[in-house]
């Protein structure tokens, strides 16, 4: 994966990027699709699409971010915004959140610099496990679609993927 179109606001946001590439490869056996717009991959488990994207953060450090925008579209009720904030006292890693597009997602972050390879395997698995398993159970309950509804109805935004 070339990161010559890329656009890197720091050195240590490159190496990062550079760095995850590499480990993303090895870990997963179908290689991760590249962001064109902003540093960050993508990879598919079921239904859902997790993107792992890399931040600066200072001029000598980045954050790894691993997030999924696990439900799109969902009723955003009480009864939901209950729902997700008693999940989060459950996770291990990461947490549940919502968009300023009202979408709800999961992520979790990690310190670039200090970042070794089974850190970023722990955080990606742990994420598309949950998205992949929570997606449904929103959708069956409160409505919405998932990465894999929008990518079928023409509605998942490209938003830089090369897909």
């Amino acid at each position: 994966m070339e990161a010559n179109n890329l656009k890197f606001q720091t050195t240590a946001q490159e190496a990062c990027y550079e760095k995850v590439v590499t480990w993303m490869q090895e870990i997963f056996s179908k290689c991760p699709c590249a962001r064109q717009d902003i540093p960050g991959l993508g990879i598919f488990m079921g239904s859902a699409l997790v993107e792992v994207l890399i931040f600066p953060w200072d001029e000598d450090d980045a954050i790894i971010n691993t997030r999924s925008y696990v439900v799109v579209g969902a009723e955003l009720k009480p009864d939901l915004m209950r729902y997700l904030l008693e999940e989060n006292a459950k996770m291990i890693f990461g947490a549940f959140g919502i968009s300023p597009d009202s979408e709800i997602l999961f992520e979790h972050s990690i310190v670039g610099s200090t970042c070794d390879r089974k850190e970023l395997e722990a955080s990606v698995k742990a994420v598309m496990e949950i998205a992949d398993k929570y997606d449904d159970k929103i959708v069956d309950r409160w409505g919405g679609k998932r990465a894999l509804d929008r990518i079928h109805a023409g509605t998942l935004s490209s938003n830089g993927w090369s897909l």
